[in-house]
Order: C-alpha cells, then sequence, then structure tokens
C-alpha cells in the first residue's frame, strides 16, 4: 500500500525517537503540517504524519464507503513498521480509535500514546440525537447517500461540528477546502459495531478531550479514560481539533511531558 507520510526529522540533534500522528474522519496527514509535525520535531522528535488509505495522497483502494477500521489498522501496522523504535503514537478522532484497535498486537518498538479527542472504545449513540437536532435535513442525506459530505458542506456546519467559533474565517475555508468524504462503515464502527479489545491495550496512555467537543463529549471521553484507568485531561473550551486551534502549543507541551516522563 503506497501511503501519503509527511516527516520533518528532529532539528534539535540525535532524535529521542518517532512520534506517529495519525489523523481523524474527512481529514489527512496535511491536518498536522501547520503545528504538530514541525513543533515535535523541533522537540527531539522525527515526526511522521500519515494519510490513511483513500486519505490525502495516499492510495486509492477499493471503496472508501465501505473502508473498515481493521483496513486502517494495516495501514498503522504498515508504517510503524518501517520505523526503528521507540515509535510513540497519537490518534486524533477516528485515528485515535484506530490506534486502540492497533494496541490490541502493536509492534514492539511502540511507547507511549496519546488519544487526542478520541472515538472511543464503548457504543456511543449521542452524536446521533445531536446530528438529528442541529442538522436534520443533511444528517438524513449523509444517511440516505451513505457520504458524510453533507454534515460538512458548509462553513456553519463545519465550524460547529469540528472547530471553535474563533476559528479564523481565512483558514476556515482552507481547511473545508481540504476535508473529503469518510467512510460510512467507520462511522457506524466509531457509532460501536466494532469496538477495541481495551483488556488487550498495555501501553501507556494518555487521553486528552475538549471540554465543548460536540463530536467526542467530554462525558465520553472521561467513560473512555475509566475504562483505561487514567485521568484525563480536558481541555477548557477546547473543541474537536485542538491540534489546529489557538492554545495547541500548550497541549503538544503536556504531551511531551508525557512522553519523555
Amino acid at each position: 500500500m503506497k501511503l501519503e507520510v509527511l516527516t520533518e526529522r528532529s532539528t534539535n540533534g540525535r532524535p529521542k525517537g518517532n512520534i506517529v500522528l495519525l489523523h481523524g474522519a474527512c481529514m489527512g496527514a496535511w491536518c498536522w503540517s501547520d503545528n504538530f509535525l514541525p513543533w515535535f520535531a523541533g522537540q527531539g522528535f522525527d515526526t511522521h504524519a500519515v494519510s490513511l488509505r483513500n486519505h490525502g495522497n495516499s492510495e486509492r483502494r477499493g471503496s472508501l464507503r465501505f473502508t473498515s477500521i481493521k483496513s486502517y489498522v494495516e495501514d498503522l501496522r504498515q508504517v510503524v513498521g518501517g520505523l526503528e523504535g521507540p515509535v510513540h503514537l497519537i490518534g486524533h478522532s477516528m485515528g485515535g480509535l484506530t490506534v486502540q484497535h492497533y494496541l490490541a498486537d502493536p509492534a514492539p518498538q511502540v511507547g507511549k500514546v496519546v488519544l487526542l479527542c478520541s472515538a472511543v472504545p464503548h457504543t456511543d449513540l449521542s452524536i446521533i440525537f445531536r446530528l438529528l437536532r442541529d442538522f436534520p435535513l443533511d444528517f438524513l442525506r449523509a444517511n440516505f447517500l451513505m457520504s458524510w459530505k453533507p454534515v460538512f458542506q458548509d462553513a456553519r456546519n463545519a465550524r460547529k461540528v469540528m472547530l471553535s467559533e474563533a476559528f479564523p474565517e481565512g483558514r476556515l475555508a482552507a481547511v473545508m477546502s481540504r476535508m473529503q468524504d469518510e467512510s460510512f462503515l467507520v462511522f457506524l464502527q466509531i457509532l460501536g459495531l466494532s469496538r477495541p479489545d481495551t483488556a488487550k491495550v498495555r501501553r501507556p496512555l494518555m487521553i486528552i478531550g475538549g471540554e465543548k467537543d460536540y463530536l467526542i463529549t467530554e462525558k465520553a471521553t472521561r467513560r473512555m479514560a475509566l475504562t483505561y484507568g487514567v485521568d484525563p485531561l480536558i481541555v477548557k473550551d477546547g473543541p474537536h481539533n485542538l491540534m489546529m486551534e489557538e492554545g495547541w502549543q500548550d497541549i503538544a507541551g503536556k504531551i511531551v511531558s508525557f512522553l519523555e516522563d
């Protein structure tokens, strides 16, 4: 599988290890390129942002609509397998769920793991009710077409679901121009159709959530943290795409402290 991997090498002498960044739904490796990718390289890590199959500039294989989380796990396994350890993982949203599935049988060089506004390992149907309440026609159209595009078709929707009200207008247009459709099957799996085996997760975890995350609520994040036996970091007023918002440096700094502890 030919996968797009954006790599920034350590700019601080000998690398401390690798960080693999895994994007969420409707995104690609590009979502890390402005902030996390160069910043972690500056902290001494070889940093790699991956576009999963059928995303970004990665190979198109099969129907995106029916691509499964298992396929995304295979992509992650391929990337990690090509790196010498230690390899730390940061998974955002859908990427976080991919990481949780992967951790049932990780490569030995995998070290610590950060779940950032991650989809949860338990069934959570609350997102359906929020979408029906706030975007009833768009949500029904999305289900009829088996396509996520209607939910993110305009700036109002995208800002409410993924970003903050303070997200700059100019940057919002640029982000929306690069967003794409997502697997409808994975959407069902995120809701609970495919749950990771949490008992097999043995790597040290850091769980970060946003207080005002529309997609993965604070309540859902806290429940996930309880499942894994860790204390979550909840970012005050934080939306879903924390790595793209003002204040991302503070979050990145806490992640480095966790990785280096």
